[in-house]
């Protein structure tokens, strides 16, 4: 796959200005009085034909400052043009340039007169930014196991540190106790997962930028041998989920919130047909436990994070409760739909 650096550089034609384009100009509404600076221009072979003006590469991606936001103006006249490039344009341009002048009459034919020319236009074309990696490296923690016993359930948690991301061997290390955290969180009433919902596994692995497992042959899991199950009947069907939103120290931009789907199956339903109280007020201390318990297990400054495919990350400072159940149809694939045969209809 090419990237940005392989593509050749965004390129525009200069063209007459329209009645619309001479008002920006008037107003200074992101119109700049010059000749493009830092450009290419290449003048075609062929007659009356505007050039292709493109930006250079210092202007385009990299150490240059860009010329400006897409859809900015430069407006010149022609004798500015030819000062610019007095040995490149063609004698054919300023006969171009007196037949389309000809064709502006009444109200654009004014504004030109109060500019005292015909300004010749180009915009700044829309150059990509340099693309960045897709993620910080970080580390992946996935805990998930059976649902109904014919189902399958996981929650993804990221990590990230403010300074050195840590090791293998610290990742070895916290392993346990990131075991220890999550079936405590799972066994525990409080989280609304029920017997029907079994821990089998834990997995804590580092993730390269790409978005992939930076060892995929030797992933860091650990089986929960016998399956830890949760507290409390089930009442609800197994595609049932609640979010935990993870909050962090900003409230907008990239990487601001980030969220998880529990399936908290030991459920009740008030009126509206919401999250009953007491759901909500058991789940979020003991989903603020169990970030905490895993903040607890992993070296400093290591800690949960929300993570922007951007390349941006916060630590998660704050959780929120869902009041609406939500569906996660994937927790739903091998259940049999086993048909009740009525008798037949007497028609």
């Amino acid at each position: 796959m090419a990237t940005v650096h392989d593509l050749p550089p965004p390129g525009a034609y200069p063209r007459f200005a329209t009645l619309g384009d001479v008002l920006r100009i008037v107003e200074g509404d992101r119109a700049t009085h010059a000749v493009p600076p830092g450009t290419n221009w290449t003048w075609l072979g062929f007659p009356e034909s505007w050039p292709l003006v493109s930006c250079n590469e210092g202007n385009y991606t990299g150490p240059g400052t860009p010329l400006g936001n897409p859809d900015d103006l430069f407006w010149f006249t022609l004798a500015e043009l030819a000062e610019h490039q007095p040995d490149a344009i063609p004698a054919w341009l300023a006969q171009l340039l007196v037949r389309e002048v000809a064709e502006y009459t009444g109200a654009l034919a004014a504004a030109f007169i109060a500019l005292g020319s015909v300004p010749l236009l180009w915009t700044v074309p829309n150059y990509p930014e340099p693309r960045m990696t897709a993620y910080q490296p970080h580390f992946r923690l996935a805990f998930g196991g059976s649902l109904y016993a014919v189902e399958q359930w996981v929650c993804r948690l990221n990590v990230t540190s403010s300074s050195t991301l840590m090791t293998d061997e610290e990742a070895d290390t916290a392993l346990p106790d990131l075991v220890t955290a999550v079936t405590a969180f799972v066994t525990s009433g409080s989280s609304l997962l029920s017997t029907q919902t079994a821990l089998e596994y834990v997995k804590f692995n580092r993730i390269t930028p790409t978005g992939h497992y930076a060892t995929p042959t030797l992933p860091r899991t650990q089986l929960v041998d016998p399956a830890a199950n949760g507290s409390g009947s089930a009442t609800l069907p197994p595609q049932v989920a609640v979010a935990v939103s993870l909050l962090t120290a900003i409230s907008r931009g990239k990487a601001h919130r980030g969220r998880i789907f529990l399936p908290c199956l030991v459920g009740e339903v008030d009126s509206h047909g919401l999250i009953g109280t007491s759901g909500l007020t058991n789940l979020g201390p003991a989903a603020h436990t169990l970030i905490a318990a895993i903040n607890a297990a992993l070296p400093t400054p290591n800690a949960v994070s929300v993570l922007a495919s951007t390349g941006e990350s916060q630590h998660v400072t704050g959780l929120a409760i869902g009041k609406v159940y939500d569906t996660q149809r994937r927790r739903r694939r091998s259940l049999k739909e086993d048909p009740y045969d009525l008798s037949a209809l007497d028609l």
